[in-house]
């Protein structure tokens, strides 16, 4: 069997790419190893309206519930309330389902069950029971991408994501509560009930911080891995990575489907012609950087700030947060470095004093990335 390009992974980041090069006229095969795309799925749902307007197709009946407001909360108890609508919360698994049906009908061809196992060689790959040839082989098959494993990529350090879902209680709201530096459990809305959940590192204790927020027993609990930045390269020869295969998440919150959509939308409008698919790469690879480096590098430099301090700092901190004004008007969940405007420096400087250190190690982070 021969496609001119192979996609691994039929999540939003693999369907969508499939779905705008079937339309460009591109001979498409895409594999995914589940029985049905979606389905486990262990995303949030929680999607602001710069991921939404990203999304190639959207439906309505995708819709669970809207966050109406969000509480943010210290680890010594500090609070900080945004009282307006932030967000929508979909069914994930649906809108992986339908978006990999639309490639389709886009004339992708798709494998459910099908594993990728290797390379046979340059141009061709073994997935499940085919060997199948192709110009430009994609690895969207997440944070333990086996393409990007097979093809020799730097390993990427991870987190773990696990919820829950609870009947009952429902809240049209997102209640955050910081727990080690950016580490965090939260509740959300969902249907029939709530959904609650925690981030973070495999040594944290995800399963007692849920608990200490539903009071549920430790079952029926679902997990991801979670990339924990961006990779340096997203591409090598004729393999490129997209989505949570080459780390292309939010650095504070570790939302997946904004930048996943845009890396998938890039590669796209990049691919014309297979004959100069280095330049093609190269251009998906820039263009992906010179749309986010920004918020990625000032998200970085948040998400550094708040793993340099203790509890009692990251208190003060949203003490002084809120005394400032800075979230109740800015806050954005797509863009979430959106409060620090040039504009508020003093105001920024107030926040930097809790921790002098730390804030100058966190601009040398966003620097690395501004210089990258």
């Amino acid at each position: 069997m021969r496609a001119e390009v192979l996609i691994v992974g039929g999540g939003i980041s693999g369907s969508t790419l499939a779905y705008l090069l079937s339309r460009k006229g591109f001979s498409v095969t895409v594999v995914e190893r589940r029985r049905v795309v979606g389905h486990p799925h262990h995303c949030s749902g929680i999607l602001g309206p710069d991921a939404v307007s990203e999304l190639v197709l959207f439906s309505d009946e995708w819709i669970i519930g809207e966050v109406n407001w969000a509480t943010f909360v210290s680890p010594g108890g500090s609070k900080i309330e945004v009282r307006r609508h932030v967000a929508t919360v979909v069914d994930r698994a649906r809108m992986d389902r339908e978006t990999w049906e639309a490639a389709l009908s886009e004339g992708a061809r798709g494998f459910l069950s099908t594993r990728f196992k290797g390379l046979r060689s340059r141009n061709e790959a073994l997935v499940g029971d085919m060997v199948i040839e192709y110009d430009l082989l994609v690895g969207a098959d997440g944070a333990l991408s086996s393409v990007a494993d097979e093809l020799g990529f730097p390993l990427m350090r991870f987190e773990v994501g696990i919820h829950k879902v609870v009947e009952g209680g429902e809240i049209d709201g997102y209640y955050v509560k910081v727990r080690k530096g950016s580490r965090f459990s939260w509740i959300q809305p969902w249907k029939g009930g709530r959904k609650v959940g925690a981030l973070g590192r495999v040594d944290d204790p995800l399963l007692t911080w849920i608990q200490g927020m539903s009071g549920d027993p430790a079952i029926g609990y679902e997990g991801g891995v979670i990339p924990v930045g961006p990779r340096r390269r997203f591409w090598m020869d004729n393999v490129a990575l997209v989505g949570d295969a080459a780390g292309q998440i939010k650095p504070v919150s570790r939302g997946g489907v904004l930048l996943a959509v845009r890396g998938a939308k890039h590669l796209a409008n990049c691919l014309e012609d297979l004959d100069d698919l280095e330049g093609a790469l190269r251009c998906y690879e820039s263009g992906w950087w010179r749309q986010n480096r920004r918020e990625i590098s000032l998200g970085w430099a948040i998400r550094k700030f708040l793993e340099s301090l203790d509890d009692q700092k990251i208190d003060r901190l949203f003490t002084l947060i809120r005394e400032e004004g800075l979230m109740e008007r800015d806050f954005h969940v797509d863009r979430q470095s959106a409060p620090l405007k040039i504009t508020r420096l003093p105001k920024i400087l107030k926040l930097a004093s809790v921790d002098i250190g730390s804030a100058a190690s966190a601009l040398a982070e966003a620097l690395k990335y501004l210089l990258r």
